[in-house]
């Protein structure tokens, strides 16, 4: 298999990861209205995407405003409009997964501060189908909008944008998904930005007199009336905790990447000591394989290790269990269509993912823990590190584990 081979599931991701990142510059805050004026702002934007990791993505954000409102006055509804350009090497790299469309969602998060008050907002957005091209750059629109508001207190205020959530789906020419299948990307603010997209002036009411408070899209909480019945009183023993001192567990589980369509078993031990409710100890976890396919299609199969950084922690209460542990993935072999393309010992993830097991009906016997958990992208993989560094990338990943007493 020839090097090219290897990159073009690669670029197919890059495509889709351009695609939706171009996608979210249509789904942050503006607001229409009676006296408003032209605002727009450009924002940079660090954005995780399946396979290739964090990308910095622009965001153009375009649309009216108004220079004041009365207090007691409604904005009306705040709206937007953004038109990207999505580039032609993202193009080529969708056609190869074959995607004829994308689509989406997204939520928007925004923040409006007037005198008195600090008001976040967040704006669910719908990303219409947008027809990918054969070849060549293509535009994409988006629009959204967010509840009109009202101002209780004269004074200065401005609305500034924040992170995006995306979630954004390539599809083939039936509407059948692509092998990157659905996939989720939490966009940050990249930092040192002015993020202010417009201030304007909260005037005084008409008379003077009004005075409205915000509007809440919450509904209002209705209070039960009040009864003479006494509650009855139950009386439960909660689990014991398991005595202190020296514990030692076997570990037992698996993983499920979900991107990666794989699921590791896990095998080890957790030695450690527990004071009153406090437990400290060390995690071992032994060196495992995993069979996975990228792009839904490209069959890769690893060797794994783990690194920790730190000893594993947590509290045992009432029968309630929560672990912490912070670790590295390491990769010490990889293979594609059984093909060795990297064998050592520095291939690992850019940073520790952070795990947080918890479990209930705990004791000195053990018990079962889950979490979800997050990979980052690796690094230090040889010549081919473009290639299989991306791959590792994975979100909302499944663990369950069993500790039993050793």
């Amino acid at each position: 298999m020839s090097p090219r081979k290897y990159t073009r599931p690669l670029v197919a991701a890059v495509g889709a990861a351009t695609a939706a990142g171009l996608v979210a510059t249509g789904l942050l805050l503006g607001s229409g209205g009676a006296g408003a004026v032209p605002v727009s702002l450009t924002l940079n934007y660090d954005c995780p995407f399946p396979l290739i990791g964090n990308q910095q993505i622009k965001a153009v954000i375009s649309t009216d405003l108004p220079t004041s409102v009365a207090v007691g006055e409604q904005t009306g509804a705040i709206v937007v409009k953004a038109v990207t350009t999505v580039p032609e090497t993202a193009t080529q790299g969708l056609v190869l997964v074959g995607a004829k469309t994308v689509e989406g969602t997204a939520q928007a998060a925004a923040r409006v501060e007037a005198s008195g008050i600090t008001l976040p907002v967040d704006v669910p957005i719908t990303v219409p189908k947008t027809n990918v091209p054969a070849s060549g750059a293509f535009d994409v629109t988006a629009e959204g909008s967010a509840p009109s508001m009202v101002f209780a207190t004269p004074g200065s205020a401005k609305i500034s944008v924040g992170d995006l959530k995306l979630t954004l789906t390539p599809k083939t020419a039936d509407g059948a998904e692509t092998g990157l299948g659905t996939f989720d990307s939490a966009c940050k603010l990249v930092a040192g930005q002015n993020a202010v997209l417009h201030t304007f002036t909260v005037t005084s009411g008409g008379d003077g007199t009004t005075t409205m408070p915000p509007v809440s899209t919450t509904p209002p909480v209705t209070t039960p009336p009040v009864t003479s019945t006494p509650p009855v009183t139950t009386t439960t023993t909660a689990p014991t905790n398991p005595p202190g001192g020296p514990l030692k567990f076997a570990l037992t589980g698996s993983t499920t990447l979900k991107r990666l369509s794989g699921t590791v078993q896990l095998s080890g031990s957790v030695d450690g000591t527990l004071a009153g409710d406090k437990f400290t100890g060390k995690l071992a976890l032994n060196k495992t394989k995993g069979d996975f396919k990228i792009a839904g299609a490209l069959p890769v199969a690893a060797d794994i290790d783990f690194e920790t950084t730190s000893d594993i922690s947590g509290t045992l209460s009432g029968g309630s269990a929560t672990f912490t542990q912070s670790l590295y993935i390491k990769l010490t072999t990889v293979s594609v269509f059984g093909l060795p393309i990297y064998s050592g010992d520095t291939c690992k993830t850019q940073k520790p993912a952070d795990i947080k097991l918890t479990g209930t009906g705990f004791s000195a016997s053990g018990g079962k823990l889950t979490s979800v958990y997050n990979l980052t992208r690796a690094d230090g993989c040889g010549p081919l590190n473009d290639f299989i560094g991306p791959f590792v990338f994975s979100q909302y990943n499944n663990l369950d584990i069993t500790l039993a007493k050793g």
